[in-house]
């Protein structure tokens, strides 16, 4: 083998270690900055998520694994935990399951015995994708005929709409209109708020961007504000 592509390969193999290095490098300020923000907070942190845990996700369409076991739903890192009045508190990061390879969805938990809600999913959709997936599946969503920016915004679907329909009524639809696109999914006593996919937002079309931990606490500030309405 000539002595040049000797030297090539050695270099790239080189450059491919000091990419590594300081992806783990990065990884490992990251987790440290979140494990503050758990002691700051009062909350319990964890690297990983637990079996029995992600064992509850699958009761969620986003965690769905009637696949195979898939990459997005195996990487589930810097757990935060928290229970405040009987409700329980879970936050962590999971790589999306449509994007790029290392983009990761900021999920927040909650689970309280004093919720009894239906099934449903929102999730933000661009209003051709939300065509194609009624054409595709037997339920083509629910429509606010009242709201028609948050029905070109958001791709509602449920078991009960009848039941939905009174969870999002006119003050809940203009406070989401306004908000960053929010991802949200129940079942009973359990719902998950996140933030997802932002590479195909409908509005600025923004890049992805991964939350930073200096930017929890705000997050956290907003998500228990949706939660709160449908605890109430």
């Amino acid at each position: 083998m000539p002595v040049a592509l000797i030297i090539f390969f050695a270099l790239l193999f080189l450059l491919g270690i000091l990419v590594v290095s300081h992806h783990v490098v990065k990884e490992k300020k990251r987790r440290t900055e979140f494990i503050r923000v758990a002691e700051e907070l009062g909350l319990s942190f964890s690297k990983k998520a637990d079996r029995a845990f992600r064992k509850r996700l699958k009761n969620f369409g986003r965690f769905a694994t009637s696949g195979g076991k898939h990459r997005y739903h195996a990487n589930i890192i810097n757990v935060l935990r928290g229970n405040r009045n009987g409700v329980e508190m879970v936050f962590f990061e999971c790589r999306q399951r449509w994007g790029k390879s290392g983009a990761m969805d900021s999920v927040f938990y909650f689970r309280s015995p004093s919720m009894n809600l239906p099934q449903f999913s929102l999730r933000e959709m661009l209003p051709a994708t939300q065509l194609l997936l009624g054409f595709m599946t037997p339920n083509p969503g629910i429509n606010l005929n009242n709201h028609p920016k948050f029905s070109e915004m958001y791709y509602l679907t449920s078991n009960d709409e009848k039941a939905v329909l009174k969870l999002f009524d006119d003050k809940f639809v203009a406070f989401l209109e306004n908000q960053d696109g929010f991802h949200i999914e129940a079942n009973h006593d359990e719902i998950i708020i996140y933030t997802a996919n932002t590479e195909y937002r409908t509005t600025n079309y923004r890049p992805y961007k991964r939350i930073e931990p200096h930017e929890f606490k705000q997050l956290r500030s907003r998500v228990i504000n949706i939660f709160e309405h449908f605890r109430a």
